[in-house]
């Protein structure tokens, strides 16, 4: 079954992304996987490379976090280390959306997935992201 990987560490983020997706019947079509931090996002990638379709990034992935600079020291890992790995995967995921409301951070997810794989990718705040699933 194809698998959906989403990212975010905030809890009402992912409780309004699974309410969205369970009311537009995604869970009768793909298995969902729910990360909280990017460690686990890589190890899902990596476990069922080829088998995630679309992936949801979020960047700033902790409190102390919010609106980190690129390359800026953090916390945690963020999701560019998800990014840095999905672009040395053989078969990454074909659809990615960064829904980060940290914009420099977003630009630069994108381009470097659009840069380096050519995958589909877009940016859409999460703000505005629930409003787009279809």
């Amino acid at each position: 079954m194809d698998t959906i990987l989403f990212l975010d560490d905030d809890e009402d983020r992912h409780r309004a992304f699974k309410s969205r997706i369970r009311s537009l019947g995604y869970l009768s079509k793909y298995q969902m996987i729910y990360a909280y931090n990017a460690r686990f996002a890589i190890e899902m990638l990596e476990k069922h490379e080829g088998v995630i379709v679309q992936a949801f990034l979020d960047h700033d992935l902790s409190e102390e976090d919010q609106m980190s600079k690129v390359g800026a020291v953090t916390k945690v890992p963020t999701g560019m280390t998800v990014v840095d790995r999905i672009v040395n995967m053989s078969e990454p995921p074909a659809n990615i959306i960064v829904h980060s409301l940290n914009p420099d951070a977003a630009e630069e997810m994108v381009k470097r997935l659009v840069e380096t794989r050519r995958i589909s990718v877009s940016w859409v705040p999460f703000t505005v992201l629930l409003t787009r699933l279809r």
